[in-house]
């Protein structure tokens, strides 16, 4: 009985003993926590809390004790990768995982005491082009910048965003890193081997535009930040067993709508060359950090005329639809980081009023670099069709040709741009039957000036002081300066006796008028001083309550700027 239960114990041994053991690969795998990846994932959700951590696990039935391992990550923007190390848990003794990771943009990794410029591309955003536009951030904006870290993950702070010159739809500010206590509108709290999350809060859940960093130095090997894009694949190996994840949700472009620009001095980069190749954004069509005031052609009748579609709604004032004229659209677009980046641009017609989506479209063509063209027609409204794509090292040339077969005197027309990163942008265009304004005319009696000289002689020789609207705007740069947004004049009425201060756009929109009454220069009633003319009213010498008064107030100045320049105690007041 006793060599039968020797044998049999011998016999469970061999069959037990391998499986511990065996270094066989099949006893390994490996396996992320989602093969379907958030660009964002990692980091902090608006309004405070994580938004889930990335961890990969591995499980290697060769170890029956604690220990730590190490896998190679890496992604389709960063083919080397990072090194990662997954630790097991007691009871756990084979399976291994990962803290955290992070996908940046670029490496993301800043000191604890680091400065960086944070910006935002917004074309969207409501702004005046006149002047420099702020963006406030706060609870209950739907703009702006929310930033929160592994030592402030549920208050974190709130960044205004300045534009960075009139009308030039990129927002900044500087966001500091101290390990003191956050500082809202500059601060916020991190500590080595924290996550920060900066977040575009112009958009939702799903697809919010969020920069991820990683503070060093890191003291956890477990929490890594991988540079990847969306649309990368990210794959991890260990022991030559490799699993992969697609990231295929988070900000991948879209809209025109905005983005963040990739943190650090990319605005010095941008100002001194006009663009970064370190930097994808959206296609420009002359908005955003590259203006440009001919992203569009339009050639009919083998006449070319450019137009501005640096706004997202641009008006062209020319009829487009004729039928049995050759019509040719050419869209001049921009990327910093490669002038072919454009792989996809569609043209789709939308009759005027509806809702510019391309569900809506009566026609399109759509050019894609690696497919054929795609002529979308119900209708029959467009016949030769053709489009095509060229670079001159700088820009991009998009164009599409067709011959209307019917006729509209309104059309709207929505471009989208697609770039090899995935990032898109839109514009719109609306065309109407060119019908030149009639040329203004004058009221009789009214003279027209431009020049501020000129009509203050006018006044002067008529004999009027100059109305007050004359204090301050006194030529077209004291409203809009040296940008050439618009012009200044003034209007004479010599029957009513006014002075119509008017402003225009550079389109000449009225954008303001201000109309006074003239008031004569007051006569003498004593002496012989005709020779002598004032600009502004005089005293009346022969009011003696007037002088009294103007004595009084005089005094009163007087003995007020002494006291406040300490010339007089107070006590002899």
């Amino acid at each position: 009985m006793m060599s039968q239960r020797i044998w049999i114990l011998a016999l469970f041994s061999l069959l037990v003993i391998p499986f511990l053991f065996s270094s066989d690969a099949n006893a390994i795998s490996v396996t992320w926590g989602s093969i379907f990846q958030n660009i964002n994932v990692g980091g902090f959700v608006p309004g405070g809390g994580p938004w889930g951590n990335n961890t990969i696990t591995v499980v290697d039935g060769n170890y029956t004790s604690l220990a730590s391992i190490t896998v190679q990550v890496n992604s389709t923007t960063d083919p080397s990768g990072i090194t990662l190390t997954l630790y097991n848990s007691l009871g756990a003794f084979d399976t291994f995982q990962n803290h955290d990771l992070i996908y940046t943009n670029g490496s993301n990794t800043f000191t604890a005491s680091s400065t960086q410029t944070v910006s935002i591309l917004d074309t969207a955003f409501p702004n005046n082009p006149l002047v420099p536009d702020t963006i406030v951030s706060g609870p209950i904006s739907t703009d702006g910048i929310q930033v929160f870290s592994s030592s402030d993950p549920t208050t974190g702070i709130f960044l205004n965003m300045t534009e960075t010159g009139p009308n030039t739809s990129i927002y900044s500010n500087t966001l500091k890193f101290s390990t003191g206590s956050s500082v809202n509108g500059s601060t916020i709290s991190v500590h080595g081997g924290d996550i920060v999350s900066i977040i575009n809060l112009d958009g939702s859940l799903p697809d919010l535009n969020i920069a991820n960093e990683l503070v060093t130095p890191n003291p956890d090997l477990a929490t890594g930040a991988l540079p990847a894009k969306f649309g990368d694949t990210v794959t991890v190996t260990y022991k030559g067993v490799r699993a992969d994840a697609l990231i295929n949700a988070g900000y991948g472009g879209g809209g025109g709508g905005g983005g963040l620009i990739r943190p650090s001095l990319v605005l010095d980069i941008l100002a001194a060359i006009g663009g970064s190749p370190y930097v994808v954004s959206p296609p420009s069509f002359g908005g955003s950090y590259y203006h440009y005031s001919d992203g569009f052609t339009l050639d009919q009748n083998n006449t070319k005329k450019t137009f501005d579609i640096s706004g997202y709604n641009n008006e062209i004032p020319r009829q487009v639809l004729v039928s049995g004229k050759g019509v040719g659209m050419t869209f001049k677009t921009f990327e910093s980081y490669d002038p072919k980046a454009i792989v996809h641009m569609g043209l789709y017609l939308i009759p005027r009023g509806q809702d510019m989506i391309t569900p809506n479209s009566i026609a399109s063509i759509v050019w894609d670099k690696n497919s054929p063209l795609e002529v979308n027609d119900p209708n029959h409204i467009l016949s030769n069709a053709t489009a095509n794509s060229v670079s001159d090292g700088k820009f991009q040339y998009t164009t599409f040709d067709f011959a209307p077969t019917k006729s509209y005197e309104k059309m709207s027309f929505l471009a989208r741009a697609w770039n090899d990163h995935m990032y898109s942008t839109d514009v719109r265009l609306h065309d109407a039957v060119d019908t030149p304004e009639p040329p203004k005319t004058l009221p009789a009696g009214t003279v027209r000036y431009d020049n501020f000289g000129d009509l203050q002689t006018a006044l002067e020789k008529d004999g009027f002081y100059n109305p007050n609207i004359l204090n301050h705007i006194r030529n077209t740069e004291s409203v809009f300066g040296s940008t050439g947004y618009g012009c200044v004049y003034w209007l004479y009425d010599t029957v009513n006796h006014t002075v119509t201060l008017v402003i225009e756009d550079k389109d000449n929109h009225n954008l303001t008028s201000i109309t006074r009454d003239l008031e004569p220069f007051a006569v003498e009633k004593k002496g012989d001083y005709k020779f002598m003319h004032f600009t502004v009213k005089q005293l009346n010498s022969w009011d003696e309550q007037e002088i009294k008064d103007a004595m009084q107030q005089e005094a009163s100045k007087a003995m007020s700027s002494a006291l406040e320049k300490g010339i007089m105690p107070h006590s002899n007041w």
